[in-house]
């Protein structure tokens, strides 16, 4: 039998390259969760604005079947359970057919910034 039969293992290239593939691949995979994290958080605060935009929009049809619907513009916040945001609502003057339009931008805190979303609707 001769000596090279009776080598086992890997060679030291066989090894680097198996690294480097193995590298890679955790390296996309860290890429992914990191990527998730960040669409999983935006989304989270894409709900609570838009759970706010509702809330205070129906305050706002509320308000227009009472006709105690103030014209013109008025802000807000949403409380000490939601520091840092607040809203601003612009309400147009009624036209021939009672129909007003009313625009609601939420301000909300997100990465350091503060982000405006806007919501808009009509009421009579």
């Amino acid at each position: 039998m001769s000596r090279a039969g009776l080598q086992r293992g890997f060679t030291l290239v066989e090894v680097l390259i198996a690294t480097v593939i193995i590298a890679i691949g955790l390296l996309g995979a860290l890429t992914a969760f990191s990527m998730a994290s960040r669409v999983t958080a935006a989304s989270a605060h894409d709900t609570l604005v838009s759970a706010l935009a509702q809330q205070r929009l129906a305050e706002i049809r509320a308000l227009a079947k009472t006709d105690e619907l103030p014209s013109g513009t008025t802000t807000g916040d949403f409380g000490k359970d939601y520091p840092g945001y607040s809203w601003r609502m612009v309400v147009g003057d009624p036209d021939e057919l009672h129909i007003r339009r009313v625009d609601v931008t939420i301000y909300a805190p997100q990465a350091g910034k503060q982000r405006a979303t806007r919501f808009t609707t009509e009421v009579f």
